[in-house]
């Protein structure tokens, strides 16, 4: 006899936020795992790193910000490019991700139907997504993650998100142990499930 599941939930955006290393990619792998339908993981910050190879191509320098080692390496340059479109427009990012959701196609091609962002820093990005996704019928879910032992990486990062926790109750917290990558992954598998992602 096989296990009924339950039906699936409207198409949702599962935004995630913590400080950086708290497990936020690993928990965004167990919900994309479990998914039972079209889904990828899009983040604010891509958006950036595509703008930012572009300027390099342009250039004809080689690099590419999708690469871990070489984003670290210049990670700098993300944050002043970063810094500079916010202050034009502070919800630039969270404009361009909420609009393309809908139409980003999924590995085979069909629209996405969850979508997990794990790189949710501000506020106001929250407010975007729902602002854009809401009318056309798409659910916004809200993780927090830590990890014991893990702080921000710095200033900024300690400020943006101390800021959302005192202004948002999430739909889901975690608290993990360090270095506990099975039962993170263990937890996003869960989530997908209750959310019916």
């Amino acid at each position: 006899m096989t296990e009924e599941l339950p039906p699936m939930s409207a198409p949702t955006l599962v935004l995630i936020s913590g400080f950086a290393r708290a497990g936020k990619d690993t928990l965004a792998s167990g919900i994309l795992e479990w998914s039972r339908r079209p889904s990828s993981k899009i983040n604010f910050a891509d958006v950036l790193k595509e703008a930012s190879n572009q300027y390099l191509d342009y250039l004809q320098i080689e690099g590419d910000f999708f690469n871990e080692q070489f984003k670290c390496q210049h990670r700098d340059f993300l944050v002043a490019a970063g810094r500079l479109a916010r202050s034009l427009d502070q919800d630039i990012f969270a404009k361009h991700l909420a609009n393309f959701v809908p139409c980003i196609p999924g590995a085979d091609e069909q629209a996405n139907e969850t979508v997990v962002c794990s790189d949710w820093r501000y506020e106001n990005e929250l407010r975007t997504c729902q602002d854009i996704l809401w009318p056309l019928g798409w659910k916004v879910r809200t993780v927090y993650v830590s990890t014991a032992g893990i702080g921000p990486a710095n200033d900024e990062e300690a400020d943006s998100i101390l800021a959302i926790r005192a202004g948002h109750s999430f739909d889901q917290e975690y608290i993990f142990k360090p270095d506990d990558r099975n039962a993170i992954m263990t937890e996003g598998r869960s989530l997908a499930r209750q959310w019916r992602l």
